[in-house]
């Protein structure tokens, strides 16, 4: 336990393993040069924010995320494999403590990236930090500037914000920050316009982790139950649409965590009969359809002034729309009426005014051939027609002497077999979802012997071979970043 009587943090574990095994003097000066530091740079009144930056930390690093329960291990083994000193580990640990600090407050040298970083916090997106930290580094070493870091950041903004108003998934989120920066070294060689690499390789990614396009934006944005979205996800996007770009703010998160502005319907949630007249015979379709969407919702300061009175009291009292000061209302005060025509007039304004503050990012950058790529079992690629030289399972490497896709997927398939014939065995006697009919216990057109008595399904295009393994780690519980794949040039990504 720790000095608190709670167990030891990840962070403990790790402050002892460098430190103790130091002379007694020596423990001291580093722990106050350094490691002090680094709880506080990382908030040292939560312990678990340093073992959550170290975590960032390794993940940009291995270009993978440790689980939180490993992380002192994964560090453990870090540096003995990189056979760093004690005080190196500990400065460069230091200097990235300083980048986290400047992150989490907001407070670069930049106020343009900072008021990025702020937008960020809002929507609590540490997923990205792993990403973020090495860009504070190469900006540091002058490799970047303030604009394009702000820019960079923008661009993950509005990726970030599109999949969330689109319901999209973030699970795929961790791989895909955790490699990106590293990505994006494997390129800087070949264009200094480093926001178009970057945005190359968010617009590059398909399936789970593609960017969601304007149409998908827009419909998600004009239909979306916004009302009922976390509280967080309010603040921010209430924040966006009020203020915009401009430097005359309104506090508005303040002011909505304080209950000071609140969300309005306009068309209200329970319907008078004056609105039910108003929105006319097909009143209780329109509601259910507009109720709880954006076109129907806005700020105020008097929401309980405003009960469920009619459009037109609403609008004309003495603290009514007439009298807002909110952007927000500019619209509804040109308004002698809030039927559904109004409705789907203010739905595409306030598309147009999002697709113009989350816009689609563009790239011009095109990748010069490379040969013999290597990508992860995890990553968005389909490798049709390219040619695979040879692989690597838990960080045992394989060869491929007929260089075919074929042989890999047997041999892949072998190795887990021979790691653990359980799962295997269970498939072929007939729990096989999702890898329906892809095991035999006997010869058929198609299979091929994995082992004796284990036949796989091989005459099947790339594309579905990286399926059935990525369903086939997932049903062993490995993670399939443990399967690695060195390729030839042009490793296509998914249509």
């Amino acid at each position: 336990m720790n000095s608190t009587g709670f167990d030891l943090t990840e962070a403990d574990k790790i402050r002892n393993f460098v430190l103790m095994n130091l002379p007694a003097d020596q423990q001291e000066e580093y722990y106050n040069k350094y490691w002090h530091p680094i709880e506080l740079d990382t908030e040292e009144s939560n312990e678990y924010h340093v073992s959550e930056f170290i975590r960032n930390y390794l993940t940009f690093k291995l270009k993978k995320v440790p689980a939180m329960g490993k992380v002192y291990l994964v560090f453990k083994r870090f540096i003995e494999q990189k056979k760093m000193t004690t005080e190196a580990v500990l400065q460069d640990l230091l200097k990235y403590a300083g980048y986290e600090k400047q992150i989490r407050s907001a407070h670069s040298q930049s106020d343009k990236v900072n008021v990025l970083l702020k937008r960020l916090a809002v929507l609590e997106v540490n997923v990205t930090r792993p990403f973020i930290l090495p860009l504070f580094d190469y900006w540091q070493e002058g490799k970047v500037s303030a604009n394009e870091v702000a820019a960079v950041l923008g661009s993950i903004e509005s990726y970030i914000f599109r999949r969330l108003i689109c319901g999209m998934q973030n699970n795929s989120l961790n791989k895909l920050f955790a490699t990106l920066f590293s990505d994006f070294l494997k390129y800087v060689n070949q264009s200094d316009n480093y926001v178009d690499i970057i945005n190359y390789l968010l617009l590059s990614k398909t399936e789970v982790s593609h960017f969601p396009t304007d149409d998908e934006f827009a419909e998600s944005i004009e239909t979306r139950d916004a009302y009922n979205m976390r509280q967080q996800t309010k603040y921010y996007i209430f924040d966006r649409l009020e203020n915009q770009d401009s430097l005359e703010r309104v506090n508005v998160i303040e002011e909505m965590q304080n209950n000071r502005f609140t969300i309005e319907h306009i068309m209200p949630q329970t319907l008078s009969s004056a609105w039910k007249n108003e929105l006319g015979d097909d009143c209780q379709s329109i509601y259910d359809r507009w109720d709880n969407r954006l076109a129907n919702l806005t700020l105020t300061a008097y929401n309980s002034s405003y009960s469920n009175k009619s459009f037109y009291e609403k609008k004309t009292a003495e603290n009514g729309f007439d009298n807002s000061g909110f952007r927000l209302n500019d619209f509804v005060k040109g308004c002698d009426q809030w039927t559904e025509k109004e409705l789907i007039e203010r739905s595409e304004l306030l598309k147009q005014r999002a697709l113009k503050l989350w816009p689609m990012s563009s790239s011009n950058f095109q990748t010069k051939v490379v040969e013999n790529e290597v990508y992860g079992l995890d990553d968005d690629n389909n490798y049709a027609n390219v040619k695979i030289a040879s692989y690597s399972l838990m960080n045992t490497p394989y060869k491929l002497p007929k260089r075919t896709w074929k042989e890999m997927y047997i041999g892949v398939v072998r190795a887990l077999y021979e790691l653990d014939a359980a799962p295997i065995c269970q498939l072929i006697a007939g729990d096989r979802t999702p890898l329906e009919k892809i095991l035999l216990d006997h010869q058929e057109k198609g299979f091929s012997q994995v082992a004796e008595g284990v036949y796989l399904y091989t005459l099947t295009d790339n594309w579905h071979k990286i399926h059935r393994l990525r369903d086939l780690f997932d049903f062993y519980g490995i993670n399939q970043s443990e399967l690695q794949f060195e390729v030839g040039a042009g490793a296509r990504k998914y249509a």
